[in-house]
């Protein structure tokens, strides 16, 4: 379980969704490559039943893991139903690449295939503001 969180945590934390990275290299410029492999990694640990899907079962458990906590809820929840493309209930490894690499874009300002560091704490903000789905 401490694994899970270990690895989840950055991504609930220093969004936008599994775009950003958590630790001291929020400093550092990320590639698109970065961010999708720290997507695959995440993905990996919160599929805890290793079936291929994220599950709300799943973001579930991860949430009781982080103390029912409103903020990270809330943000699971939006997470979770924007990386749910085809709305079956669960997010595939292909869904939630393609949401790292819309929030990757979508904080890609210049277009330059790398977050610096001002883009990714201009996504944190805007990220702040958003009102999670329900």
């Amino acid at each position: 379980m401490n694994r899970l969180l270990t690895a989840a945590l950055p991504l609930l934390i220093a969004l936008p969704a599994f775009a950003q990275d958590g630790g001291g290299s929020r400093n550092m410029p990320q590639s698109r490559e970065e961010a999708e492999q720290r997507a695959q990694m995440v993905f990996e640990q919160l599929d805890t039943n290793h079936d291929g899907f994220v599950t709300q079962d799943e973001i579930d458990a991860f949430s009781k893991l982080m103390g029912d906590n409103p903020r990270i809820t809330g943000r699971v929840t939006r997470m979770f139903a924007e990386a749910d493309a085809n709305h079956d209930g669960k997010v595939s490894a292909a869904e939630a690449k393609a949401r790292a690499d819309a929030a990757f874009d979508a904080a890609d300002a210049n277009h330059d295939g790398m977050l610096s560091p001002e883009e990714r704490q201009a996504a944190r903000e805007k990220s702040a503001t958003q009102t999670p789905q329900q």
